[in-house]
């Protein structure tokens, strides 16, 4: 605001508070008065020039040094104390102190505090490092982290215009320009005359103020109160009217500034004049118009408090226009880069407007600053498919621009970036404002694959006419062939029927076989037991009488020949089990495999696996199969899982199902010593082991029971695994 403005604003107020004074002297208004108070103000120790401290730790500073003058003209005394800036802002707020000396005044912050008139305006301005070149406008900083004072009018201007998506907030300027500094921010946001003094007293030469502008950054700087103590700013506002007239407020700011030039009469010409002038005649007329001047002020103050309401919602309606307009633009913006067609707008010279995604990827453009202002026609339209100069007056894009009417062409190519072009089809719009034609849109598309395809279906047109001539001429020979064929097929049919009979005669005569061989290993099994258990107990014997006429020797072919015979037996048990799986009769019935899981696990596992693993199963379906030997197929493969697993580090076992339309897949997974993928056919055959047995027990019968139950049932069983990363085996169950 110019100074000289306001001086000669604030003259005739000052003048009514001259005869306001005298008056005083003689008569005394309710609730005024003339005895000096105090008041607790707050000031912060680095915000230079307006507020820092000196050597002793005492308040200065331009604002300190103003309100000081201000209040003593206003018969107040000042206590101040020494806070950072966000933390004195809720004092005030929540009225723990009674003023401070320099607020810039915001939308934001007119909620809360009441503000005397401006003493002091000026504008914002960017601080970057002076090797940064990165940021040339206000745009650059969108992506950029900027530092802010916490609570300063500079954060609440960054947030309130988004400036930037990442806002770092200092307790003090002076911490922000350090961390600038340091590179742990790209630009700080505060006023130009506190920034330079900031740099000056820190003593950064590489922090300078950039050239970039902020012009909607403008702060007006006033004292504040809390909102409400109406008392209190109106004598603030009487105390700096005062200083301002008698030249007080030209002296602190020269002290804090430096001497500044009046444009055309000086300060104190201006105000001599008026107190040898004015004061004397208002002094005699101050009794008669005091009560009317005073009303007129009043009137006044309401009207201005009504303007400022007015311009705070005028403010607030088109902060919500503004905001509603970028989320527009935005909108807009996010729909064109959504489509798949590649669109650009021009104005009537032919000059890019706007360019969307998927036309900087057709056209293999890297980036839609380096198109705007350039001439499509120039840079992607030039030529002609053959290389011949396509010319612009003849382009139907021109047409639109020239005629105002829309336009197709595919017939025409559009040229990339790297120096390749693309035959394109394209739509040619007018752009209207005020009825005036002011440009042209342009969508268009890659038709290569179209091109491709019509040229390969003209080729198959020209061949279709051929071929059937051909496939004609080849019919014809095989409906000959055919006839010659048919007559074969009669002999073919009877030899048929005579070879089914045949196959039916041999499968009775294999079924058969198969049953005399399980009853033949059933028989020899059973048979084999009787010598087998003579041998152990004699083996037996021997040992127990006449372990001491044999030597070590001897004891140790005994203790060969029962460990043995116990295999031996084991063998024989299950090859018998083997047997009676292939006689025995099915009987079907819906089975709970959640709780047969559980029981199965609880009786083959000792105390120590149950223990030592843990068993989860998953919310598996029931089946409809024969219980008992279902029970045998997962007391068999929950078996392997806890044998194979017992030297691994994780021992758990996972059981869970899969359901499709006719079938249910099981699976029991273990994290043990897994198997060789490659060998996987042999798992299931009989007496077919992966593992030595010194590893790892067994006979090799296991999986092959597992499998003919399952066969049995009509399913099918099989196993995936890696060494080293456990196993997991699976059997399926028909539903019905």
């Amino acid at each position: 605001m110019n100074r000289k403005k306001l001086i000669l604003f604030v003259l005739p107020v000052f003048m009514f508070i001259g005869c306001e004074k005298v008056k005083a002297q003689f008569t005394r208004e309710p609730g005024f008065r003339v005895v000096s108070d105090t008041i607790i103000i707050a000031s912060e120790p680095d915000y230079p020039p307006y507020s820092l401290l000196d050597d002793n730790g005492n308040a200065i500073g331009f604002a300190v040094d103003l309100f000081k003058a201000a209040a003593k003209e206003a018969g107040l005394e000042v206590k101040i104390k020494i806070g950072l800036w966000n933390v004195i802002k809720e004092e005030l707020a929540e009225g723990k102190i009674d003023a401070l000396p320099v607020v810039g005044r915001t939308p934001e912050r007119d909620s809360i505090f009441d503000f005397s008139f401006p003493y002091l305006s000026l504008h914002g301005a960017v601080f970057v490092r002076i090797n940064d070149h990165s940021i040339t406008s206000l745009t650059d900083l969108k992506n950029k982290k900027i530092l802010v004072m916490k609570g300063d009018n500079s954060e609440e201007f960054v947030r309130r215009v988004h400036l930037s998506d990442f806002i770092i907030t200092t307790n003090t300027f002076e911490e922000a320009f350090q961390k600038l500094a340091n590179g742990e921010g790209d630009a700080v946001i505060t006023q130009q005359i506190i920034g330079l003094n900031l740099i000056e007293q820190m003593k950064l030469k590489t922090v300078v103020v950039s050239q970039v502008e902020i012009p909607e950054f403008r702060q007006d700087f006033c004292f504040a109160v809390k909102k409400g103590n109406t008392a209190l700013l109106s004598r603030l506002n009487e105390g700096l009217s005062i200083i301002i007239a008698n030249n007080t407020f030209d002296k602190i700011h020269t002290k804090w500034f430096g001497s500044v030039l009046s444009e055309n009469i000086s300060y104190s010409s201006i105000i001599k004049i008026g107190l040898l002038i004015f004061v004397p005649l208002a002094i005699l007329i101050s009794l008669f118009l005091i009560f009317i001047l005073r009303r007129q002020i009043h009137v006044r103050t309401r009207e201005l408090n009504n303007e400022i309401e007015k311009h705070k919602n005028t403010l607030m309606v088109l902060e919500k226009q503004q905001k509603l307009l970028s989320e527009s633009e935005s909108q807009i913006r996010l729909l064109l880069n959504s489509t798949a067609e590649g669109i650009y707008g021009i104005d009537t010279k032919g000059n890019c407007i706007f360019i969307n995604k998927a036309a900087l990827q057709v056209l293999l453009l890297s980036d839609a600053q380096n198109v705007i202002g350039k001439n499509m026609h120039d840079l992607i339209h030039h030529s002609n498919a053959d290389g011949t100069e396509h010319q612009q007056k003849n382009c139907k894009i021109m047409q639109t621009l020239q005629f105002g009417i829309g336009t197709r062409a595919d017939d025409e190519v559009f040229w990339r970036s790297n120096g390749t072009f693309f035959p394109v089809e394209y739509y040619s719009y007018p752009i209207q404002q005020n009825s005036v034609f002011i440009g042209a849109v342009v969508t268009f598309w890659d038709i290569t694959e179209r091109k491709r395809a019509s040229e390969k279906l003209k080729s198959l047109t020209e061949n279709l006419e051929k071929q059937v001539k051909e496939r004609t001429i080849e019919l014809e020979e095989k409906v000959e062939k055919l006839n010659k064929s048919q007559r074969a097929m009669l002999y073919m049919v009877e030899d048929l029927n005579r070879i089914t009979q045949e196959l039916k005669e041999e499968r009775f005569k294999l079924e058969q076989s198969n049953k005399e061989l399980d009853a033949f290993s059933y028989s020899v099994s059973h048979d084999l037991r009787s010598p087998l258990r003579a041998i152990d107990g004699f083996s037996n014997f021997l040992i127990e009488d006449y372990s001491d006429k044999l030597d070590e020797e001897g004891k140790r072919y005994l203790s060969v020949i029962r460990e043995n015979t116990i295999k031996m037996d084991v063998l024989i048990s299950d090859i018998l089990r083997l047997s009676r799986v292939s006689r025995a009769e099915l009987k079907y019935a819906e089975v709970d495999m959640k709780a047969t899981v559980y029981s199965m696990f609880m009786e083959i596992s000792t105390k120590e696996e149950k223990q030592q693993f843990t068993f989860d199963v998953k919310d598996i379906p029931p089946a409809f199969c024969d219980i008992n030997l279902i029970k045998q197929v997962l007391k068999n493969l929950i078996g392997n899982a806890l044998k194979y697993s017992s030297k691994s580090a994780i021992k758990k076992i996972e059981i869970g199902a899969e359901e499709n339309e006719n079938e249910i897949i099981y699976n029991i997974r273990d994290f043990g010593v897994g198997f060789d993928p490659n060998y996987a056919y042999k798992l299931f055959g009989v007496f077919q082991r992966l593992h030595r047995d010194t590893d790892f027990e067994g006979t090799g019968v296991g999986l092959a029971v597992v499998q003919r139950i399952i066969t049995r049932h009509g399913g099918k069983v099989w196993a995936e695994s890696e060494l080293g990363k456990g196993a997991t085996f699976y059997f399926s169950l028909s539903k019905q």
